[in-house]
């Protein structure tokens, strides 16, 4: 076996790390990546974890959901084991993504890559990839990942932010047996088995184009659009009131930055009534050009991408994904889901909803980002 995944949807943390302990050999790896519902007492799962996990290296977040090949999930625990016969990770952890400099970024890649030397299965510079996970609400990702990407030279990457639960207010990564806020996981991994990063997103052509009059780019706040109340003017685009803007309508209806041909999705929070504005997911500021943009069906983009790399690597073993929650407000609104689901189960997707992806130094919304490995070996 090259990796072993596993699932619980018990709601009591000893017993649903029990159910994850009988699904895995513990004898063959050595690190572990899971991903938990929000749901769950944080204190009392990182508890568990610590006591059934004691010699595993335990890394994860929490999510906006989850899936584990067969379809999405909620409230449940993924987790994924990596025999350590064909990986090789070295791990780290971010502890303030505030005071993250560039200085930091260099000395976080250039330890990783010598921890990882000693270890290594194969050629560091060809065969291996850095996977992150950040607090999805500490709005430090694009300086995080900018800063890092400019050290990683070459080795490709990709990651998630983590997510929350419609009742709660706080996303958590997991490291050395506590979560926290405010901080992100950076992981080097060196395998034997044909990989490759990816993303794709379902963006057809722009509609319409607003100019951000007035924002805080810190808070990641949009107050004007066009010289007006921002949240009026994205409601009146969209024949609705303020009162009717929710997670579902910006699912559907997105707004995008256009980066030379591409258009990136700004992904909207929420609105802010005491003010009529919108909060977003991923950087905004004052003068930018947001497009309104329209949209193909969903799951096609991915699924020919997954086909692509499967006709160049052959069979997958597993897919390891992030996907934005917005996704999979899209998929069950839009009736495809039952579609998804087959894609999930085809290619072996795992991972979890995420509040925002990275890939290669960028922070994107409303993508499917991840790492595709196939069950063929690098000769």
């Amino acid at each position: 076996m090259i990796s072993t995944s596993a699932i619980s949807s018990a709601t009591d943390p000893q017993i649903a790390c029990s159910e994850l302990k009988a699904q895995l050999d513990l004898s063959v790896m050595t690190t572990i990546i899971f991903y938990c519902a929000s749901s769950f007492d944080l204190s009392l799962l990182a508890d568990a974890i610590n006591s059934h996990f004691p010699d595993n290296e335990c890394v994860g977040c929490t999510t906006a959901g989850e899936f584990n090949g067969a379809g999405y999930e909620t409230d449940t625990i993924v987790a994924v084991g990596f025999h350590d016969s064909c990986f090789a990770i070295q791990s780290t952890l971010i502890e303030n993504l505030t005071e993250f400099s560039t200085f930091d970024a260099q000395k976080t890649i250039n330890s990783l890559r010598e921890s990882i030397a000693e270890k290594a299965l194969a050629c560091i510079d060809s065969n291996s990839f850095i996977f992150s996970i950040v607090d999805g609400l500490s709005a430090k990702e694009e300086v995080f990942l900018t800063n890092l990407d400019t050290f990683t030279n070459g080795i490709p990457h990709f990651g998630g932010s983590a997510g929350v639960g419609l009742d709660g207010n706080k996303t958590h990564v997991f490291y050395d047996g506590k979560f926290r806020t405010s901080a992100a996981i950076v992981m080097f991994i060196n395998t034997k088995q044909k990989f490759s990063i990816f993303s794709v997103n379902h963006v057809d052509q722009c509609r319409s184009k607003l100019v951000v009059t007035d924002a805080d780019a810190r808070t990641r706040q949009v107050f004007e659009i066009n010289g007006e109340p921002a949240a009026s003017v994205y409601a009146e685009l969209m024949g609705l009131s303020v009162d009717e803007l929710d997670a579902e309508v910006f699912s559907l209806h997105p707004l995008a930055v256009k980066i030379g041909r591409d258009y990136y999705i700004r992904s909207i929070q929420r609105v802010n009534k005491a003010f009529y504005s919108l909060s977003f997911y991923c950087a905004v500021d004052k003068g930018i050009v947001l497009n309104e943009v329209s949209l193909v069906d969903i799951n096609m983009p991915l699924l020919k991408k997954l086909e692509s790399i499967r006709n160049s690597l052959g069979s997958p073993h597993m897919v390891m994904g992030c996907d934005c929650f917005l996704r999979r407000i899209a998929s069950v609104s839009k009736g495809v889901i039952d579609k998804t689901h087959a894609i999930q189960s085809e290619f072996n997707l795992v991972g979890f909803n995420a509040y925002g992806e990275h890939i290669n130094g960028l922070h994107l919304n409303q993508t499917f980002t991840g790492v595709y490995i196939s069950e063929e070996a690098y000769e």
